[in-house]
């Protein structure tokens, strides 16, 4: 009956001791959480990271962030930066769209929080394409981007006369209506397919 306990006893042990080592190997298995910054070329300022100028004026961005897309039925390939700058009640926005395959620049977005005759804000939105859409006639829309590093994108941009898409006359600052941005340069933007 004693060898028998002794036995018990030990086999419990064992087994105890095991499901000690596996905790342990589980504990140091964890995944290492890393964290990626997006660095760029630009200067940082108290606001984010200056861009461009817009009208004069400088437009600083506080998230940067990239996109491939491979439409399913035509196989179109498009990259898109975002650019966004958050506000203290809302946030802007400066879209680069461009031809996957040429690298070429084809159409920017650029949402501005706007004052309005009647004191509130608005949504400036504004769009050039290089192709179609309402366009001023000395509109300008130019630049490539580099996706040759596996995760992260530069590119340029030369974008100027863009016309305000709606309600154009509901702003303060008529000069509004229409912008033009100063040249763009970006560089290790992440981007994801």
């Amino acid at each position: 009956m004693q060898t028998y306990k002794f036995i018990l006893l030990l086999a419990i042990l064992t087994m105890s001791c095991k499901n000690e080592t596996k905790t342990a190997e589980v504990e140091n298995n964890t995944p290492e959480i890393v964290k990626k910054e997006t660095p760029s070329v630009a200067n940082k300022t108290s606001n984010g990271t200056f861009l461009c100028k817009i009208n004069g004026k400088d437009w600083s961005y506080t998230k940067a962030s990239g996109i491939v897309l491979t439409h399913k039925k035509t196989g179109i390939v498009t990259a898109i930066v975002t650019f966004t700058k958050q506000l203290e009640k809302g946030k802007e926005t400066l879209q680069l769209f461009y031809d996957g395959d040429t690298k070429q620049l084809e159409k920017v977005s650029v949402h501005l929080k706007q004052p309005t005759k009647d004191g509130s804000r608005m949504t400036a939105m504004y769009q050039l394409l290089v192709k179609g859409g309402k366009r001023h006639p000395e509109s300008k829309i130019s630049g490539t981007i580099d996706l040759s590093h596996p995760t992260t994108a530069s590119g340029n941009a030369e974008v100027s006369k863009i016309k305000m898409l709606f309600e154009a006359n509901k702003l303060e600052d008529e000069s509004m209506q229409i912008i033009s941005l100063s040249s763009i340069q970006f560089s290790g933007i992440g981007y994801s397919k």
